[in-house]
């Protein structure tokens, strides 16, 4: 299996590389999403249609899918996050890369941007905002719960948290979920809350910068917002009618246009 080292602290992040000439764009998921999901979420198989232009590359996160999971907090501060992703590059030989990251992956897309500017090519943030996050915030708080309920209940409290909201998951997908490590869920969910904001300033990024949103995210909409309007140039697009949880299967084509002029690096 495809693994590569992080330089700091030795743990392994599992990748999958689909190859190819194209320009290299690495995809990372949610919050316990393992690479098998990411590869079916809308945005990925809208590029999947495009092998001669884009080389996909798919990447666990530490403490999901097949990468290492640490129980520490300290495991999962952004500068290592960052360098799991920094590993996967220097391990294909990749000195550039685009990046899209869907909501836990959005939060370390902005990560990369501020800790690894040299390794970017462009971002794309879905769901998500480089602020500090809001512990009374609706979602925020649901997933603090269910955490706390998985210390007896296991993974499967914020299994069942997630599925009163958006419905009952395919049972691919929940069954994908409920072989996530609790243990390395909670402490990673805690690093995330205790990092502040990923950025000191946004206005010094020079590369170009989409991020899209669900129209009724009342988690992150407001500052992810905040954060297109500091970013320079930077594009901000909204999909209507879907919430947070919503964005894993909502339709990509109103804002794939966006996506593929910030790939393309075309002026909006």
């Amino acid at each position: 299996m495809p693994y590569a080292r992080n330089a700091h602290d030795a743990s392994r992040v599992y990748f999958e590389d689909d190859g190819g000439g194209g320009t290299p764009v690495v995809f990372l998921g949610g919050f316990l999403d393992p690479v098998d999901l990411v590869r079916g979420s809308p945005i990925a198989r809208a590029l999947q249609g495009l092998p001669e232009e884009f080389r996909l590359i798919y990447v666990d996160h530490r403490g999901h899918g097949r990468s290492d999971k640490p129980h520490d907090a300290k495991a999962y501060v952004m500068p290592l996050r960052v360098a799991d992703a920094v590993a996967v590059l220097d391990e294909l030989g990749i000195e550039r890369a685009h990046f899209i990251g869907i909501s836990w992956g959005g939060r370390l897309t902005f990560g990369i941007g501020e800790h690894a500017p040299e390794r970017v090519r462009s971002l794309v943030v879905i769901g998500q905002q480089p602020y500090a996050i809001d512990p009374d915030g609706p979602l925020t708080r649901v997933v603090g719960d269910a955490l706390a309920a998985s210390r007896e209940e296991g993974i499967e409290a914020l299994v069942q948290a997630f599925e009163a909201i958006a419905g009952r998951y395919p049972d691919t997908v929940r069954a994908a979920y409920l072989r996530c490590d609790a243990a390395a869920m909670r402490a990673a969910w805690s690093a995330a809350m205790a990092e502040g904001a990923v950025s000191e300033d946004l206005s010094a990024w020079g590369f170009r910068c989409l991020i899209y949103v669900a129209a009724d995210d009342v988690d992150f909409f407001d500052q992810a917002l905040r954060a297109a309007e500091e970013i320079p140039n930077a594009e901000f697009a909204s999909i209507e009618a879907t919430d947070h949880l919503g964005m894993d299967t909502a339709r990509v084509d109103p804002v794939l246009p966006a996506v593929l002029r910030t790939l393309r690096g075309q002026a909006g």
